[in-house]
């Protein structure tokens, strides 16, 4: 009779422990479903609850965005400051990509096309993609604080330099 008690003693407690695991286990998935579905979200850009419609919205929503990153750039108060920026990381830049010539000149030279040459290849390529990207940043701030800065310059003297304009070729 003892026995029997603790056989269903024990029948109950591993019953109780299977049902309570089950609930775990489906209080874990639905908790990775739901954020499943957020991240995805979040990376496609739209909501769980979008509808076709929402298309339409995009344009709107991109000059949204614009117009909050041109705010909180304000180009025309720190316009020297971003141009001093650019011009700087560009020699920072042009430095470093002729220490890496110079010191991976022998190695490239020897193999060329060894893997480990062209990673130090591509590096020097990467460098100067991005001097390509701070050109492209220098003209769009050029453009940009020129209209931003148009009517306030026409009272002022049109006779300054600008230091950047031999740097970028503008």
């Amino acid at each position: 009779m003892i026995s029997d008690s603790i056989n269903s003693d024990s029948i109950y407690k591993y019953v109780g422990l299977f049902i309570v695991s089950l609930f775990v286990i489906y209080i874990v998935l639905r908790t990775l479903n739901f954020q499943a579905k957020i991240i995805e979200g979040m990376a496609t850009g739209t909501s769980t609850t979008a509808t076709p419609n929402d298309k339409e919205k995009i344009a709107d929503a991109i000059a949204a965005n614009t117009t909050f990153a041109e705010d909180s750039l304000l180009i025309s108060k720190y316009q020297k400051s971003y141009e001093d920026i650019i011009i700087n990381l560009e020699n920072n830049i042009n430095f470093f990509m002729l220490g890496a010539i110079i010191n991976s000149g022998e190695i490239i030279s020897k193999k060329p096309m060894d893997p480990a040459s062209i990673a130090l290849i591509n590096s020097i390529n990467s460098l100067k993609a991005f001097k390509d990207t701070l050109n492209d940043s220098m003209s769009f701030l050029d453009k940009t604080g020129s209209s931003t800065t148009t009517n306030s310059s026409s009272s002022s003297s049109s006779g300054s330099s600008n230091n950047s304009s031999n740097m970028f070729g503008f």
